[in-house]
């Protein structure tokens, strides 16, 4: 309902109530006086209808409205009716109200009603009421009377209708427009509580949000409008430093140029991005993004601005290059390893047989690094590895590869030498030789100087059928082949080279089945003093193979020692050399014998104690053998290793150093070591007396020998000029083919029983 209509109707009977009330009483007694009792009679009437409307305001608006309506109608009908025209003022006021109270349509009804009732009850009630000009004809008078007050009423009836329409409509409007304000204010709030949850969220997630307008795409780029809290933790800056900046300041040097080509082409398409990307803080900390860049816009589509949702992998990133490191990378070295390597050469290989160029893998194996490992300490020794690693990186060009192995072997692979074989030989050997004389130079470690040398294989690729595995093989087999000529040697691969490797597989094989089938033996070189009566005898292994024949030692040793076979050998020697010593006792030649013993058997955990049973088992006498010892022993783990000998020295064994000068043992090493005897090698006996060098190093180890009271025993002695120079000199004893070759112990029994060893004459 229209609620200004009724304020509007309990007004106007308010208004009535209280004029009515205080002008009944006056009223009443005037028209009482006067005899207008019907006066009297109507004016109560109406006043409490009017009371009664007002008071009942539970009662339907409309139907109080026309009781009002009706009333005012009836005492304008009842005054026309008893005392004239004057009671127009109430047919006046009926459509007026009727278009207050109820629209235009009941005040056009009301305008009707009152011009109908105008007409025919004034006609007939008031027909000779006086007019000038109409006396004679009342019926027009009453037209004329009725045209005119029904045109006045008209225009108030109905200008007060559409003031009131109008104004109905405007309130309408103006209610609608309220309705539509608080329902819009509603959803404004409800909008900017959603905005206030959505920028709490936004700024407490942990994930950084950067908002940026949607251009600029090209330089200097859109600018940033919004970061949250973890931008500010994660990169340092804070709001107010990036606000109106473009994302470029947290780029850098190690920032990928591709990845941001790549972003850029797909927001210049509108498109969303997942990215990867290395940025960087504002104290210059790298750190790794996993970003997604998505699009916003407007009701319009139209673009607007970029979100950015960006979490910090920095931490997964480290996780994943340290795994690609130790799985592809050397960890003392930074270099690639076998892993690495053979990947690289898989790529080449499949590169090469596309476009055939000649490229080489270099194997590097440092000579004599163990010696230098134990005599300076493992520390040293990776140091040392570095620095060859280091140099090695620098001699290369970029598209090379240096690996390393491991332990001290390192792999070169050079590639696009030549289009020529021939051509990429030479190649091959030049950047050899580059590196081999690079290796020559000495290494300064913690201030010491180091030198070093390397043997190198080298192999040509790609082959027809080549693998990354079998280019490997050929290569360290040809760094072997440069190893056995002599160290710091270059030594290529050639088909032959694999045939010796399949034969050393076959040796091995052979000599595990010699030690169980009874084909070793233990052949006896005598040792003579000055005086040419015999001193001493070192045994030696020989081998006689049912199809190779005579196996030199110089074949199966090294096998041996490279194999799990050099124990057992050695076992089988010690056993051998125990027994055989019983036997040259029992016989009449007490004679000390020399055994060699490896170090590996050396260092086995148990070694004394199975010198001690098989003292106890053979009954050899311990004072009449010599366990002859390299150098090499000397050097790795020191103070166990003079523990042990002490320990053999208990039980009577006596120690030689077998081919002194050869390695790195050092003096201060010697006069703490139980040694009985240095036995000075071959090498150094070769060109004595006619090598001024020679001959002065072995003068050195006869005067040191002497002042260190050791026997010494010259090996290899060959003609009577080396004899006599080493027993001008105080060599204690001597031992060579000049004197006698190595034969068999029963051989050598039975001479001596038939003919006794005549003295050798020395001058």
């Amino acid at each position: 309902m229209h609620n200004w209509r009724e304020r509007i109707l309990s007004a106007i009977l308010l208004v009535i109530v209280t004029l009515g009330s205080l002008a009944a009483i006056p009223s009443v007694l005037l028209a009482w006086r006067e005899g207008l009792v019907a006066v009297a009679w109507i004016d109560a009437f109406a006043l409490t209808w009017v009371i009664v409307i007002w008071r009942h305001r539970t009662l339907p608006y409309r139907f109080r409205a026309w009781n009002l309506l009706v009333l005012v109608y009836l005492l304008g009908m009842w005054f026309l009716m008893n005392i004239g025209p004057a009671s127009q003022i109430y047919l006046m006021a009926f459509p007026v109200m009727a278009a207050l109270l109820l629209g235009l349509r009941p005040a056009l009804l009301a305008l009707v009603l009152n011009g109908i009732s105008l007409l025919g009850l004034g006609y007939a009630v008031n027909a000779d009421l006086p007019l000038p000009g109409f006396e004679s004809q009342p019926l027009l008078k009453w037209i004329v009377i009725t045209i005119n007050f029904m045109f006045i009423n008209s225009v108030i009836t109905i200008s007060c209708a559409v003031l009131l329409n109008q104004l109905e409509n405007s309130l309408e409007r103006q209610r609608a427009i309220a309705k539509s304000l608080e329902q819009g204010q509603s959803h404004l709030q409800k909008a900017n509580e959603d905005l206030r949850l959505t920028g709490t969220a936004l700024t407490r997630l942990n994930d950084m949000v950067v908002i940026t307008e949607a251009s600029p795409l090209d330089a200097p780029g859109p600018r940033i409008v919004f970061v949250n809290d973890a931008f500010e933790r994660c990169t340092g800056y804070a709001r107010e430093e990036v606000i109106g900046k473009t994302p470029r300041v947290l780029q850098g040097p190690r920032t990928s140029r591709a990845e941001l080509d790549r972003i850029k082409a797909a927001l210049g398409k509108r498109e969303p991005v997942h990215a990867e990307l290395l940025n960087y803080a504002k104290d210059g900390q790298e750190y790794w993004l996993d970003l997604n860049i998505v699009p916003v816009t407007n009701e319009q589509g139209e673009l607007t601005h970029w979100v950015s949702v960006e979490r910090d992998i920095t931490e997964r990133k480290k996780a994943e290059e340290d795994i690609h490191r130790l799985a592809y990378f050397d960890t003392l070295t930074g270099l690639p390893n076998r892993r690495m390597l053979l990947d690289r050469l898989e790529h080449v290989l499949a590169s090469a047989r596309r476009s055939p160029v000649i490229g080489a893998l270099l194997y590097l194996d440092l000579d004599r690094f163990k010696n230098i490992n134990d005599a300076r300490g493992h520390a040293a020794g990776d140091a040392l590895l570095v620095s060859v690693g280091q140099r090695l990186g620098a001699l290369v060009r970029e598209e090379d590869t240096v690996a390393r192995l491991g332990g001290d072997e390192f792999v070169i692979l050079t590639t696009h030498l030549t289009a020529d074989h021939d051509a990429g030989g030479r190649s091959a050997m030049a950047v050899a030789s580059k590196v081999r004389e690079a290796l020559e130079q000495p290494f300064m470690i913690n201030g010491d100087p180091y030198s070093t040398s390397a043997s190198i294989g080298v192999t040509l690729l790609p082959k027809q059928g080549q693998s990354a595995d079998e280019l490997l093989r050929e290569a360290d087999t040809a760094m072997y082949r440069a190893k056995a000529a002599g160290r710091n040697r270059i030594a290529f691969f050639e088909a032959a080279m694999q045939s010796e490797v399949e034969e050393r597989v076959a040796l091995e094989h052979d000599l595990a089945l010699a030690i169980t089938q009874n084909q070793l033996a233990l052949h006896l070189q005598p040792q003579v003093d000055r005086s040419g009566q015999v001193v001493g005898a070192e045994l030696l292994l020989r081998w006689t193979h049912p199809v190779r024949g005579q196996v030199p030692p110089s074949s199966f040793i090294p096998v041996a020692e490279d194999s799990p076979l050099m124990l057992r050998l050695g076992h089988w020697v010690m056993d051998q050399a125990f027994r055989t010593q019983v036997d040259l006792q029992a016989a009449g030649h007490a004679l000390p014998l020399s055994i060699n013993v490896s170090p590996r058997q050396f260092r086995q955990s148990g070694f004394v104690r199975h010198v001690s049973d098989l003292l106890a088992s053979t009954g050899a006498n311990p004072a009449h053998l010599v366990f002859e010892v390299t150098e090499g022993l000397l050097i790795e783990n020191l103070d166990r290793t003079i523990a042990r000998m002490n320990a053999l020295a208990a039980l009577g064994i006596r120690f030689s150093i077998d081919d002194f000068g050869t390695g790195y043992s050092s003096l201060a090493y010697l006069k703490r070591l139980p040694l009985y005897e240095i036995k000075i090698d071959k090498s150094f006996i070769d060109d004595t007396p006619a090598d001024p060098n020679d001959t002065a190093i072995v003068k050195m180890i006869l005067s040191m020998a002497r002042h260190m009271g050791l026997k010494v025993v010259a090996e290899g002695v060959e003609t009577r000029e080396q004899a006599d120079f080493l027993m001008a000199h105080g060599c204690d004893a001597l031992q060579g083919y000049l004197f006698a070759k190595p034969a068999p112990v029963g051989e050598w029994l039975a001479r001596q029983s038939s003919r006794p060893l005549q003295p050798f004459p020395m001058t």
